[in-house]
């Protein structure tokens, strides 16, 4: 596979699609097994229309390729002939990098400083600066304002305890007034980050400033949200678009625990704020070639046989980064010592991987090296099939009343019931043969480092 090799090694199977040669750029473009480029392409040329929203969301759960995205519509902006290259100015946000820090906005707000310069609109860097502030409860020291913004928070005029102190004022003028100053600073916050994208535009010669926000699902629910309500003022500012990569069930889960009781639905929420989305995911039919290219180059290997047509079609399980570190798996099992590769499949091999980065729980209560154990648990979701073995088979009728319990949880889960039935589906059949090679597969894996 040496178009997926660097000059200078191997890449890494298990990092997100990047630049790391910045010689040779275009080699992320080699990388891409799945080609998420044409997504990224499609995404790229919606955000220089003139009618693309404000707001837009790369949807996609854990490992789906999200940041690997966000880097190839970096480098496809760059790759841009002439003028187009420079009609949108991306900047990019890892929201998840700055979780323990003095708050999400305020990377924000340094990264778009970086673009104007030093000492420039020291007014519009006061409103905005205060609107930080006001959504971190103060966290932001006045060394990092001084540091960043060469602001300290004498300068700004109203701090977030001058406004707490109107809150436990509770006659109807002082409500009032503060709904009235609120309003105002909304405003005024609005016309200030208006005013410096309009200058951003001027100094970087583009037409639209795009922030892209990363790994937002990543971040602690109270800090998602508190991002999302604080930004949601700039979306009426024209010229800027944000675009937020992220999980957005994790998200819409934040917002339903933040607002319980309040009949606010968090998918809802997403769809007023983010009209327009793109999602991220996988189908064993149509990406077929991408799937097994894919899996090969995981498995290091162009004579990898193994059928996705076999691969339980479930989002859970058609996750790039689960199916890669399976195929990583199912490489690193047949490269062990006296390893016989005739004696169990590779699409067992394989499943038994994938059974474990899709229900880590759950593969620690599989594995075993005890028949009656496995059997005891796979007999908790072939109940049918089992019972009919036993009126056929009267030496293994007692197999089907040695249920081991499981967590309600497990045995619930349609989608792991289906993975099963379908990943194990020669049990009810060839229970003994079928079994011993669970166990031999388990055992394998275990020298890989699976528990």
């Amino acid at each position: 596979m040496n178009n997926l090799q660097l000059r200078n090694g191997k890449i890494s199977i298990h990092e997100p699609l990047e630049v790391i040669d910045p010689k040779h750029p275009e080699e992320i473009f080699d990388r891409d097994i799945l080609e998420r480029r044409n997504l990224a392409r499609r995404i790229l040329d919606r955000l220089r229309e003139e009618n693309c929203p404000r707001a837009l969301g790369i949807y996609g759960g854990w490992g789906t390729g999200k940041t690997s995205l966000l880097n190839l519509l970096e480098q496809l902006n760059k790759k841009l002939p002439g003028q187009e290259a420079k009609e949108l100015c991306l900047i990019s946000i890892d929201a998840w990098k700055y979780e323990s820090g003095e708050g999400l906005l305020l990377p924000v707000v340094v990264k778009l400083k970086s673009l104007v310069g030093d000492g420039d609109l020291p007014d519009v860097w006061k409103v905005i600066v205060k609107r930080v502030l006001m959504t971190t409860a103060l966290s932001v020291t006045d060394a990092l304002l001084k540091k960043f913004l060469d602001l300290d928070r004498k300068q700004i005029k109203e701090t977030h305890e001058e406004v707490e102190s109107r809150d436990r004022d509770g006659d109807y003028k002082s409500v009032l007034q503060k709904w009235e100053l609120q309003s105002d600073e909304i405003a005024n916050t609005e016309d200030a980050f208006k005013k410096l994208i309009e200058v951003i535009r001027e100094k970087q010669q583009c037409r639209s400033v795009i922030i892209c926000i990363d790994n937002l699902d990543r971040c602690s629910p109270d800090n998602v949200v508190r991002l999302l309500e604080s930004v949601k003022v700039f979306f009426n500012v024209p010229n800027c678009t944000w675009v937020f990569a992220m999980d957005s069930e994790v998200i819409a889960n934040y917002i339903n625990h933040k607002y319980e009781g309040a009949r606010m639905d968090g998918n809802s929420y997403l769809d007023k704020i983010i009209p327009e989305q793109y999602h991220l995911s996988l189908s064993s039919g149509i990406d077929r070639q991408k799937i097994v290219n894919l899996l090969r180059f995981a498995a290091d290997t162009d004579r990898l046989e193994l059928d996705e047509r076999n691969i339980p079609q479930l989002p859970r399980v058609l996750v790039p980064r689960r199916l890669i570190k399976s195929a990583a798996k199912l490489s690193e099992f047949y490269r062990l010592p006296n390893r016989d590769m005739t004696k169990i499949s590779k699409l067992l091999v394989f499943n038994l991987a994938l059974l474990y980065h899709a229900w880590p729980g759950f593969y620690q209560r599989f594995s075993s090296d005890s028949e009656t154990h496995i059997r005891g648990i796979l007999d908790n979701f072939f109940p049918l099939e089992t019972v009919a073995l036993a009126k056929e088979m009267p030496d293994h009728a007692a197999v089907a009343v040695n249920l081991l319990p499981l967590l309600r949880d497990y045995v619930e889960d349609q989608d792991l019931a289906y993975f099963l039935k379908t990943a194990f589906s020669e049990y009810p059949t060839h229970r003994t043969n079928f079994v011993i090679q669970l166990i031999d597969g388990i055992r394998g894996l275990r020298e890989t480092g699976l528990p």
